[in-house]
């Protein structure tokens, strides 16, 4: 999933979790959003997968 595409899908989930006020889920996602647009990895993404799994997420 290219960088575009993954900054798109984490904005429509900030909209669906501001529609139902979950707070922890708008935070987190606004964190990765800040991230990815920053040009960092995504702390949620670093943090849950392994090396090997993200290797394949990004494979063509």
């Amino acid at each position: 999933m290219s960088h575009q595409e993954q900054l798109t899908k984490l904005k429509q989930a900030l909209a669906i979790a501001r529609s139902n006020g979950n707070q922890l889920f708008i935070s987190n996602i606004e964190r990765d959003i800040a991230a990815l647009e920053a040009g960092e990895a995504s702390p949620i993404i670093a943090e849950y997968l392994t090396a090997e799994e993200r290797a394949a997420d990004n494979a063509p």
